[in-house]
């Protein structure tokens, strides 16, 4: 390739080609560029640029969301052969300031959010554009400057372990080898309409969103603002896009939308309400999870129609590992392949990919790239054995920016290190295992566990914190962080202050997903953190997630939810009980050859800050269950607590082997018949698909259903119209001294769902004097 201009490669072509009026970029607001005008309006900017002296060689910060301007303003540096420096507005000011410094930015391109922050992080005084730039009066345009393969025309920032961010030069023959690479395996056609959740900031939506679609002559739909899974659904189903591009939780949070709109719309029961609203994926201590997660909880008013993806031929995951269940569940569901891919910012992006939907594998190296599997000497590991991922070819970068050392350890024997360890198949497949180094991948972003730290280090009450990766009950990578309060400080109070310092002081995407307040960190012989261990509390048996559904100055409730339910179950049960109620409701991921032992550990770890003091533990069905084991459990522990057990399952021995059964009719029909299965619209197929897996789980957790409680009295609620517990089978479970009180609730076995407010009277009543049914009621 000679020395040419990429402009011209990309716009300039579509214009040769007699494709000047076909559209070339959407944006949800009603934003249009054609490619002739897209061509017009980079020639502008560029004069812009060089009234401004920007020419050959300078950077230029690009500091916007995505939008029509900052398309532009990229394209038009590399008109005037300047260097793109495209970065997230949503970092943080010393981020910004670092960046600037780092790269020695000459120029400015920022929209109102990006310019704000850039003014406060002490850019005033570079040469800035922005949107009025595109306005028309611009003097002629200079001729496009002409650069070779080998020079550098865009920098896109990472970061690496130690937190701090880095530069990672890509050159022309970079850009042309990612284009013959992925971009060929993409195939793009000139019909084909692009959306990208991931922005032009991130080096796989640099590539989504401007790179492979302008080669190809293809339209680009922008995604304005943060992501955000009802936003896209509506984008989708108003523009309709045919390839969407996109990262592994967004495809989580579209099918369990799908999923909990399937129930919302047939199931007419206020339980399953309840269950689909709480399909979001739940955080411990209730600190929201990112943005870029997708799996923000929102209140079922939003809700609208199922995500319509029937225009999208092609679907692309990158950014993080997709768990091979999400594969095939996506593609189930919605009819679309999905196409599988990993790269990194050294490598400029997707350099291994599947061919269609190929669950559990991270696919082979695209045209053009070389990769090899190595040991931490460099050697080549034999098949079917576990390694660092070496690329070679075009598209590997040309090094990082003023970072010598960091660069020999990454760019070595003749390509690069992506810093994850795979596995290569004897077939030539190769499946991902993990990261090489401390570094969390969250959507895609790979985040420095000290950076996270840090934005609590000088919090009053702290005396340690540290920060890992852990994955969610979708199998995605989330930040945890583990707070360690000093001498004397309520842990309550902790985490509060700490959720306030995580979301001042970080951007969205390096947010923690969850706190956890613990009384120590776990320690290697020599003294130092052991962050292994760390990790390895998200691989127990149990993991508990607690959700505060309602904040209050009084008694504080912490339910257990039933058996195919999760925390949002209680929510309108939180939105009766009086004002000074303080509402917490869990759930739990169970897994494989989990005990109810294990089930009742893990519950009274996650319930004791909440329940210190005193509180009530409330348990409904499954749920109460676990409450029963939890007593029993904590002994002394739970001085002070008051038990409820709220239609606990009273199973007789000719019901079980229909519970327990892997057949899913004969466990559909047991459901059925004990009552368990929630009254609904569902048809069989659709129970089938969205409830019994979760049925199955928890019940395998207890099959038996409830044996009693031995080690304190509680106090029990049933339902008026409830077969499945009663007052007699009650009576031969628990002996009479081990019942405080016995109130009935109107209503079937879920009363505590479709009689929100008569359940609450009713403990109101028990715990706060107020008027409500008495015991025995």
């Amino acid at each position: 390739m000679g020395s040419t201009n990429l402009v011209e490669r990309l716009v300039g072509r579509a214009l040769a080609s007699g494709r000047g009026e076909r559209v070339a970029y959407l944006t949800g607001t009603g934003g249009r560029l054609r490619y002739a005008e897209l061509y017009r309006a980079v020639r502008g900017y560029a004069a812009r640029l060089a009234e401004a002296g920007i020419g050959p060689g300078t950077p230029g910060l690009v500091v916007a969301d995505d939008d029509l301007p900052t398309v532009v303003a990229i394209l038009a540096l590399w008109w005037r052969g300047a260097v793109a420096v495209p970065v997230s507005p949503m970092l943080t000011e010393a981020e910004l300031a670092f960046i600037a410094a780092d790269c020695r930015a000459g120029f400015l391109h920022a929209d109102e959010r990006g310019g704000a922050r850039a003014d406060q992080a002490g850019m005033a005084g570079l040469p800035r554009g922005g949107a009025e730039w595109l306005a028309p009066g611009a003097p002629p345009s200079p001729p496009p400057v002409s650069q070779l393969p080998s020079e550098v025309l865009l920098i896109q920032y990472t970061s690496g372990s130690t937190g701090k961010p880095k530069g990672v030069l890509h050159t022309g023959a970079g850009v042309q080898g990612v284009l013959d690479g992925f971009g060929r395996l993409l195939d793009l056609q000139p019909e084909d309409l692009v959306l990208s959740t991931a922005k032009l900031s991130f080096g796989y939506g640099f590539g989504n969103s401007l790179l492979f679609p302008l080669a190809a002559g293809a339209g680009v739909l922008l995604n304005q603002g943060p992501p955000d899974v009802y936003r896209l659904a509506a984008t989708i189903a108003r523009h309709r896009p045919t390839v969407l591009c996109s990262v592994p939780r967004i495809y989580a949070a579209l099918l369990d939308r799908a999923g909990s709109q399937a129930l919302l719309d047939r199931a007419g029961s206020q339980a399953l309400l309840d269950r689909a609203g709480s399909q979001d994926i739940p955080v411990r201590h209730s600190v929201p999870p990112a943005p870029a997660g997708g799996h923000a909880p929102t209140a079922p008013a939003q809700r609208s129609a199922p995500p319509d993806l029937g225009s999208v031929r092609l679907a692309v995951s990158a950014g993080e590992h997709l768990p091979a269940a999400l594969c095939a569940d996506f593609t189930r569901a919605f009819g679309v392949p999905l196409v599988n891919g990993l790269g990194a910012t050294e490598v400029l992006h997707i350099v291994l990919a599947t061919r269609g939907s190929q669950p559990g594998s991270t696919g082979r190296p695209v045209p053009g790239m070389t990769v090899s599997v190595r040991d931490d000497a460099g050697r080549l590991v034999p098949s079917g054995t576990e390694g660092r991922l070496h690329v070679a070819g075009p598209s590997v970068a040309a090094g990082y920016l003023d970072r010598p050392e960091s660069a020999a350890r990454t760019f070595a024997a003749g390509g690069a290190y992506t810093g994850d360890i795979v596995r290569q198949d004897p077939d030539g497949d190769l499946r991902y295992v993990c990261r090489h180094d401390d570094l969390i991948n969250i959507g895609g972003y790979k985040v420095s566990p000290l950076d996270v730290e840090a934005a609590v280090r000088d919090l009053d009450g702290l005396a340690q914190c540290a920060v890992v990766g852990a994955r969610d009950a979708a199998g995605l990578e989330e930040a945890v962080a583990y707070l360690v309060p000093a001498q004397g400080v309520d842990p309550d109070a902790l985490h509060r202050a700490a959720r306030v310092a995580f979301r001042s002081g970080l951007p969205p995407h390096k947010r923690p997903a969850a706190i956890e307040v613990v009384e120590q960190l776990p320690t290697t012989s020599t003294g130092k953190l052991a962050r292994f261990r760390l990790r390895n509390r998200s691989v127990e048996p149990v993991l508990v997630r607690m959700r505060v559904l309602r904040d209050g100055p009084g008694r504080t409730l912490v339910c257990i939810p039933y058996a195919g339910g999760s925390s949002g179950a209680f929510t309108r049960l939180a939105r009766h009980l009086p004002g000074g109620w303080r509402v917490v409701a869990g759930e739990a991921t169970y897994r494989d050859g989990a005990t109810i032992a294990d089930a009742a550990s893990a519950w009274w770890r996650a319930g004791t800050p909440y329940l210190a003091g005193g509180g009530v533990l409330l348990g409904h069905s499954l749920g109460a269950v676990l409450a029963a084991a939890v007593a029993d459990a904590a002994g002394d522990g739970l001085a002070g607590t008051q038990v409820v057990l709220s239609a606990p399952p009273l199973l007789t021995g000719g019901e079980r082997p229909a519970l327990v059964s892997a057949d899913d009719e004969t466990l559909l029909a047991g459901l059925r018949s004990t009552g368990l299965l929630p009254a609904g619209s569902l048809t069989s197929e659709e129970i089938t698909r969205l409830l019994l897996p979760r049925f199955r789980r928890d019940i395998a957790l207890a099959p038996t259903g409830f044996q009693g409680v031995r080690s304190r009295a509680v106090h029990v609620l049933l339902g008026t119209d409830d077969g499945l517990c009663t007052r007699e089978a009650l009576a031969a479970r628990i002996p009479v001294d081990r019942i405080a009180s016995l109130h009935v609730v109107p209503g079937d076995h879920y009363f505590v769902t479709t009689n929100p407010a008569g359940t609450a009277r009713v403990l109101a009543g028990m715990f706060d004097g107020t008027s409500g049914p008495g015991p025995g009621s």
